[in-house]
């Protein structure tokens, strides 16, 4: 039976975090965090400000941030593409350092399509505000129902909470097999706090 784990990134002083979509795209932005798709919406100049409040300059292949997006290397884009077996939109950005000055060209916003509705509630820790009763507001413990789990699904995003992206235990032994830098896992039954 395979296991699955939060797709998640690491916080480290040296790395870059991306805090702030640009003017760009922030009125459609809430599609990608919600996995649908951008399309046409997504233009081709799009370029990710590095937070000045971080320090951190050194870009690493799945950047953390806090505007819901997987931001990833081409690298990592590539590898995906290859092993993931997911419907995934990969939108072109590039990232600005503190100065405004390009970074980095080769980087995509890894929006991942395929969505599940497999969250075993009963032994998972969630809050539902009731806003939209059928999306969850916050997750802090995570059980999945593994039967409502297709078989080919490798990367996926939780229907009630779309803005979290799970990875099998395959295709997270070929990414650290490749050493894509600043991710982390989160397993299931491990406290965290995501809203």
């Amino acid at each position: 039976m395979p296991s699955f784990f939060i797709l998640s990134t690491v916080r480290e002083p040296k790395n870059c975090v991306i805090n702030e979509e640009p003017e760009s795209i922030r009125a459609t932005s809430w599609r990608i965090s919600r996995g649908l798709r951008m399309d046409e919406r997504f233009p081709v100049d799009v370029v990710l400000q590095m937070d000045g409040e971080n320090k951190g300059l050194a870009i690493p292949d799945i950047i953390a941030n806090t505007v819901q997006f997987a931001i990833v290397s081409n690298r990592f884009k590539q590898l995906l593409a290859e092993h993931s077996a997911a419907h995934i939109e990969f939108l072109s950005v590039s990232i600005a350092n503190h100065k405004g000055r390009i970074a980095a060209k080769d980087f995509f916003v890894a929006n991942v399509l395929d969505q599940h509705d497999c969250i075993d509630l009963e032994r998972s820790d969630v809050e539902q505000l009731g806003l939209e009763p059928e999306i969850l507001s916050g997750l802090f413990r995570l059980h999945v129902l593994e039967d409502r789990i297709p078989p080919e699904a490798k990367l996926f995003r939780l229907k009630s909470m779309p803005s979290v992206i799970l990875i099998r235990d395959d295709l997270r032994a070929v990414v650290d097999a490749a050493g894509i830098t600043g991710v982390k896992y989160i397993g299931m039954g491990d406290r965290c706090r995501i809203y």
